[in-house]
């Protein structure tokens, strides 16, 4: 029997209530740490499928694709099926597609079992953060936010670790082993304590809106990983683009027409969301690429092992743990602004030590400006979401919530795609010189881009703070 409990308008959580977000949380976690993890796999990878970096890197971005697609229907399938089954698909999901990756004895196979494993993320993820927003009173939502953003954001940086010492030490496949019975524990918590945290409102599925949006994802991210290999102006490059262009505008002007749409595009009217949603995609954007920047940086122009690569994030791993709470709580007591200004400064001190010493990295400065990322994400990641969610209205949580779980999956997906394009683009410049040449021009290119992926974010905060002591 579902039963709904209707906490809001008391300070009191039930443990159920906890113990479902919590293992909703632990779900999402054991994806984004399998697709993380695989990460630093790649070069192994390589030499067992006889494979390039451009077809082992959609390992990673296949799975991001796919998860970000199943977010794009994420407030479809909370208003059509009750939270026990959704959270019931995704662990089913998780459990067959890493019992196909553990056994797979070819490249195409491991692409099909993290696609749908992608299904299990897909749907975890956004029901972490609907559970929070429906369940939780209002003064907790920060702090609630912060712990469980806080388990889901640990994984992108523990992933390389775990995948480096599991590699390493055993093989490859022990990664999906470890995590299976973990994320089954999880998912059984979730499911038996799981409340039904909204009435039900039965509707069709916009089939056609799903395609366009669908498409236009698939084909930028396609796109861009085609410049890796043919450089920007060939036309393998700027076609997908184009062609998704046209599909998102398509998936747009059907939105506008349908009484009942995928997703309620008028969010977007809130300038205030739109600003917080800009600075949560490209701070992920960076974050993710460079968990798959640095790892490979280290093994390709270092000469470290995978074990020794995959260890360079965890220590902003760890300070991102302790900070993430920390900062939801903060936020709830202050408000959005001071933790907004406090990350931002350290985002642009971490990218710009990057890109100045983008040529002469060393393991040591790797953690050390990797750390000063994590403390300007911790103070602005979770803490953009929460905010974003609630300067929206009551009926507009669930789509402002699938939008923001979509971004936060396709920013990882551009991201990790981009910066192999950096990284190859190194290879295109000097053809005549070793890997190691190649891999720090490449990385140069990279940590630049990023370094003007943070002034936009400087930007754009600079505007929000603004506007929100305008609208105080």
């Amino acid at each position: 029997m579902e039963v709904i409990f209707l906490q809001k308008e008391s300070n009191q959580v039930s443990k159920q209530t906890k113990l479902a977000i919590f293992g909703t949380a632990g779900v999402a976690f054991c994806g984004v740490l399998v697709e993380t993890s695989m990460n630093v796999t790649f070069p192994t990878l390589m030499r067992q499928f006889n494979a390039t970096l451009s077809q082992v890197q959609w390992v990673t971005t296949a799975y991001l694709l796919a998860v970000a697609a199943t977010m794009v229907i994420a407030a479809y399938i909370q208003s059509n099926f009750k939270t026990k089954t959704i959270i019931n698909i995704g662990g089913i999901a998780f459990v067959l597609g890493g019992l196909i990756c553990a056994f797979s004895p070819s490249l195409s196979l491991l692409l099909i079992g993290r696609i749908i494993q992608a299904f299990g993320t897909g749907f975890a993820m956004p029901l972490v953060f609907s559970l929070i927003m429906h369940q939780i009173p209002f003064n907790q939502q920060g702090k609630f936010t912060g712990t469980a953003g806080m388990v889901i954001a640990m994984a992108p940086s523990l992933g390389p670790t775990y995948g480096g010492l599991v590699t390493q030490t055993m093989s490859w496949p022990i990664i999906f082993w470890i995590t299976i019975p973990i994320g089954t524990i999880c998912w059984l918590i979730a499911s038996f304590n799981m409340p039904q945290n909204q009435t039900l409102h039965r509707r069709s599925f916009p089939l056609g809106q799903f395609i366009l949006i669908t498409l236009g994802l698939v084909l930028i991210a396609l796109g861009f990983n085609s410049a890796g290999q043919h450089g920007f102006t060939n036309p393998q490059f700027y076609i997908p683009v184009l062609v998704a262009l046209i599909a998102i505008y398509g998936f747009v002007k059907l939105s506008a027409k349908d009484s009942d749409p995928l997703l309620q595009l008028n969010v977007f009217k809130n300038s205030i969301f739109a600003k917080v949603l800009a600075i949560y995609f490209l701070i992920q954007f960076v974050q993710i690429g460079m968990a798959f920047l640095l790892p490979n940086f280290a093994q390709l122009a270092l000469g470290k092992d995978s074990l020794v690569s995959g260890m360079l994030l965890l220590t902003g791993s760890l300070v991102s743990a302790v900070l993430s709470p920390l900062a939801g709580n903060f936020m709830d007591r202050v408000g959005f602004n001071k933790p907004l200004v406090i990350g931002a400064l350290f985002l642009l001190l971490s990218t710009l030590c990057f890109a100045i010493f983008a040529q002469h990295l060393n393991v040591l400065t790797i953690i050390i400006f990797n750390v000063f990322y994590m403390i300007g994400f911790s103070f602005i990641f979770n803490n953009s979401l929460t905010f974003g969610l609630q300067e929206v209205t009551k009926s507009q949580i669930g789509d402002a919530n699938a939008i923001f779980n979509t971004l936060q999956q396709y920013s990882g997906s551009l991201g990790t795609t981009i910066m192999a394009v950096m990284l190859a683009t190194g290879s295109r410049l000097l053809p005549d010189h070793n890997t190691i040449h190649q891999t720090l021009m490449g990385n140069q290119i990279a940590m630049w881009t990023n370094l003007g992926i943070i002034i936009v974010v400087i930007i754009l905060v600079i505007s929000l703070n603004r506007q929100i002591k305008i609208s105080k």
